[in-house]
């Protein structure tokens, strides 16, 4: 691909980023301008002692684009969440759901480039937030998550009458991997400092050993919604997945609709660990949740 239209691409990708973090100012702004509509978020024991406030935390939910120290690489933050909003703070919803569109986009169309490219127009994004970006490391951020930035603001257009949030169950597939896929699939990544690392972690162990890639099934958080029928002909059914807290559009002095308070996390019974557990617990290369066998299954 011609320099120049790499360059065009790299443009584009900085202008919509920038363009995301401003609508998502503008929204957050919006929210929290919100106060004397009601919200309910879900709140961990060290929250609720604290009397963390639910819009607030509302916020940084929205807020989080970034990976939190020790995050799993493809794990985003989830939490259920009703929060009742103006007509103002919908309008900015959508257009800032409309800039993450624009920034996915972007960040999709260095996909036909040179991987240099990529590695250069990634580079570029974090060096120009830099500000940003160092700002979220104090605070315990690495680096931008995709998926936490195209993700939308879930909305919806009218006061349903009931939200019923369900989690769903994780699990985990095994596949054995060589060390050549493995490393394969670590250049394939944007370079950063941890693939480096993991690279020549990588490097240290006989070529010849089979490792386990591990690929779990993440807990979905889905929210059954009911509305009332037109001409009160019954009821109408959404089923919609809601990461983030949902946006209600209410009018001064509406309450939120019915609801059942749900954990910010699945809450799982324990189970017996079993005895036959050939892989190690920590994972070897983190990026690619690869893990090690145990000493005795290595081949």
């Amino acid at each position: 691909m011609p320099d120049s239209s790499s360059a065009i691409l790299r443009i584009t990708l900085l202008e919509s980023f920038e363009a995301l973090l401003a609508r998502l100012d503008e929204f957050c702004t919006a929210v929290r301008h919100d106060t004397t509509l009601p919200a309910w978020v879900s709140r961990t024991d060290t929250e609720l002692l604290d009397r963390l406030d639910m819009r607030l935390k509302a916020i940084e939910l929205y807020r989080a684009l970034w990976y939190e120290d020790r995050q799993d690489g493809r794990e985003t933050l989830t939490c259920p969440g009703l929060v009742g909003a103006s007509p103002g703070t919908m309008v900015a919803a959508h257009a800032c759901n409309t800039a993450k569109d624009g920034f996915k986009a972007a960040v999709l169309a260095l996909k036909s480039v040179e991987r240099a490219e990529i590695t250069a127009a990634m580079a570029d994004l974090h060096h120009r937030q830099e500000q940003v970006a160092s700002a979220m490391r104090r605070m315990g951020a690495a680096r931008l998550n995709l998926k936490q930035a195209y993700r939308h603001i879930p909305l919806l257009e009218r006061r349903p009458l009931k939200v019923g949030f369900t989690w769903s169950k994780q699990g985990r597939v095994i596949q054995r991997t060589r060390v050549v896929e493995a490393r394969r699939l670590l250049e394939q990544r944007v370079e950063t400092p941890q693939i480096h690392q993991e690279l020549q972690r990588l490097a240290e162990i006989p070529s010849n050993e089979i490792l386990a890639r591990v690929r779990s099934v993440c807990p979905h958080l889905r929210a059954n919604i009911v509305f009332a029928a037109p001409e009160g002909s019954g009821v109408l059914r959404r089923l919609m997945q809601t990461p983030l807290p949902i946006l209600i559009p209410l009018q001064p002095g509406e309450s939120l609709p019915e609801f059942v308070p749900v954990a910010p996390d699945l809450l799982t019974n324990p189970r017996l660990r079993r005895t036959d557990v050939r892989i190690e617990d920590e994972p070897f290369l983190p990026v690619i949740r690869i893990h090690r066998y145990r000493l005795p299954y290595r081949s």
